[in-house]
């Protein structure tokens, strides 16, 4: 709409022009700097296309021609209006030099319009019509000139505003595509390392127990040959072993579950997973809860898988049916212990022995909370697996 206007005008002098063409001096000279005129005109409008749909090929030869555009366009003016007699109306086309030199340099184009009105002043005030009048029209025009300026100095602005809008509206594209790609990540490692947990409780639990099961199946089918009166233990036997596989296997399907509703605080799910643990395996848990605060679901759900797994090392390799939970929900102290008082280990190298590799996990789940992991254990003393809110992050 801009290059419309400017063209409007431009065409509008020139007819003008044409009318009272006959008393100009130099007809042919006028005529041929409104023609120069309209070239810069169309040259101007075809680099602003340029810029707008390349605005990477902005090249410095477009800068350094800017100047001298502007000065070739008010030289055109000036002289028009030297032209005898002096025809004021040209100066309308300072106006589409006015827009061009804000919408080329901000707010420095309003230095540029203030040339042009002082170069527009001489002609019209030294002109026929005296000086009364020609002052009152150079300040009319040079009114019109800075009035255009700003409505110019605006349409800069909210370019400027859409063009980082547009900046930004890329980021975030960007940033949304990264998030979606680090989401997929983190649920294909998640996945990978639930396949390798559920691949050591197999391996450590469920496998040897079937292959003690096929030990004891060969041993009976022996005994029915040599000694029948033995079969009935070997068999008595393999029924322990199914009944433990099928702990084990009720065991990996509960740590499969999904962690606490949203709908269930977390002391409500502990006291419902010590009573599963106590039906499942005869461990029984102490649960002691200090404080009423909420936590947020993630974190909830988080302390209660490090829980569930913690009750799984004490059932299987402490020695003990008895386990306490410590849960402290005070404000700013909140904590969560499980204690037991069975074989123990020594912390600098459980991580790595058979049995215990779940405490890396742990860990790993307590750092994702924004939670620390500690552990506090020596052979024969029992163990103890304490997270709390990290001082430095906190808990998310």
């Amino acid at each position: 709409m801009r290059t419309v206007g400017v063209f409007l005008i431009h065409a509008g002098v020139t007819l003008r022009c044409l009318i009272r063409l006959p008393r100009m001096q130099h007809p042919g000279w006028v005529i041929a700097l409104l023609a120069l005129n309209a070239i810069l005109l169309i040259l101007e409008a075809w680099l602003s296309r340029r810029r707008a749909a390349h605005p990477a090929e902005a090249p410095a030869f477009d800068v350094d021609l800017r100047p001298v555009y502007l000065l070739l366009q008010a030289a055109i003016i000036t002289a028009l209006l030297l032209s005898r007699p002096t025809q004021d109306f040209f100066a309308l086309l300072s106006i589409p030099i006015s827009l061009s030199a804000v919408l080329f340099y901000g707010k420095r184009g309003f230095l540029w319009i203030a040339a042009f009105s002082l170069a527009l002043a001489f002609p019209l005030i030294t002109s026929k019509a005296g000086l009364p009048l020609g002052a009152v029209l150079a300040l009319n025009y040079g009114g019109l000139c800075f009035l255009f300026g700003g409505y110019a100095y605006q349409v800069r602005k909210a370019e400027a505003a859409r063009t980082e809008t547009q900046r930004m509206v890329g980021e975030l594209q960007v940033a949304h595509r990264e998030l979606r790609e680090y989401a997929s990540q983190k649920e294909e490692l998640a996945a990978e390392q639930e396949r390798s947990r559920l691949a050591r409780e197999l391996h450590d639990s469920v496998t040897q127990t079937v292959f003690s099961m096929n030990l004891t199946v060969q041993a009976a089918r022996l005994l029915l040959e040599r000694d029948v009166s033995r079969v009935a233990g070997q068999l008595q036997r393999l029924e322990e072993l199914a009944a433990g596989a099928l702990r084990e296997i009720q065991a990996l399907v509960s740590s499969l579950r999904p962690a606490p509703a949203a709908a269930e605080d977390l002391p409500a799910a502990l006291r419902r997973l010590a009573a599963e643990r106590r039906s499942r395996d005869g461990l029984q848990v102490t649960l002691e809860v200090v404080g009423n605060r909420k936590l947020p679901e993630p974190v909830a759900a988080g302390l209660y898988l490090i829980v569930q797994e913690a009750l799984t090392n004490v059932a299987k390799h402490a020695g003990v049916d008895e386990a306490t939970v410590r849960l402290r929900l005070a404000e700013g102290a909140e904590s969560l212990e499980v204690e037991d008082h069975g074989c123990g280990f020594a912390p600098e190298t459980g991580s790595s022995e058979q049995g215990h590799l779940g405490l890396a996990g742990m860990a790993e789940r307590a750092r994702e909370l924004g939670w620390v992991l500690t552990i506090e254990s020596l052979p024969g003393r029992g163990t103890r697996v304490r997270v709390a809110e990290d001082a430095v992050g906190g808990a998310q």
